[in-house]
């Protein structure tokens, strides 16, 4: 059986979308994988998210860094749709196309996935039918439903394990662990890497955190 793996991303993290890449060419029958939303924006802007949450923000709400094309919410309401908040879920090929379509957008093509526009124009490409997703947007309950699957996701990414980032990546029964790839894996290290996380989470379980500290440009093998 194909091990079981929760990703918490945002699609404005450019390692969340190498883990995707990589996890698309793995293809499901090596690993059955389950996306939850982790906001960025919430994280840095209110963690505890005390007074400021995401889910309850209108689609032209501020960033709290004055920077509008860096919003989230609706790439994920659009994916939440996608997934079948609200309604039926599209075919789930056509879900993981969109999803890296939407990646692509923002960190191939540098287009604002905060635009509604631009999400019907990525949704099209596709193969999605024309309309669907300004249709989902339009209906209250389609709506309301999404936001409450973004309002889930937060409460399952903070308790009982307190997410920090994103990419983060849970391993069947396993503690999280937050994964940062230089680049996509080529796919013979893309095994290597399922294989090592695997190991991690059966043989391995007294590992907390493993972390590269950063090259200062000299000689990183020099003792």
């Amino acid at each position: 059986m194909a091990p079981y793996l929760t990703v918490y991303f945002d699609y404005h993290c450019p390692y969340s979308y190498r883990v995707e890449q990589w996890l698309a060419a793995l293809g499901s029958d090596r690993v059955a994988v389950e996306h939850r939303f982790l906001s960025l924006e919430q994280l840095n802007r209110d963690p505890e998210a005390a007074s400021w949450r995401i889910w309850e923000q209108p689609l032209d709400y501020e960033h709290h860094r004055g920077r509008p094309e860096r919003r989230s919410l609706a790439a994920f309401l659009a994916t939440a749709f996608a997934e079948g908040a609200g309604g039926p879920a599209l075919e789930p090929s056509l879900v993981e196309r969109l999803r890296l379509a939407i990646f692509a957008a923002r960190h191939d093509e540098r287009l604002d996935i905060a635009d509604l526009g631009v999400l019907e124009r990525i949704a099209a490409a596709v193969g999605v039918a024309p309309g669907w997703l300004a249709g989902r947007f339009a209906d209250p309950e389609s709506v309301a439903a999404a936001r409450a699957r973004l309002a889930a996701d937060w409460a399952a990414a903070r308790s009982p394990y307190r997410c920090f980032g994103v990419p983060t990546l849970v391993l069947d029964d396993a503690p999280p662990v937050y994964l940062r790839l230089a680049r996509p894996p080529t796919p013979a290290e893309g095994e290597r890497l399922l294989a090592w996380l695997r190991e991690r989470s059966t043989a391995l379980p007294i590992v907390l955190e493993l972390k590269l500290p950063e090259a200062t440009g000299g000689d990183a093998h020099e003792h």
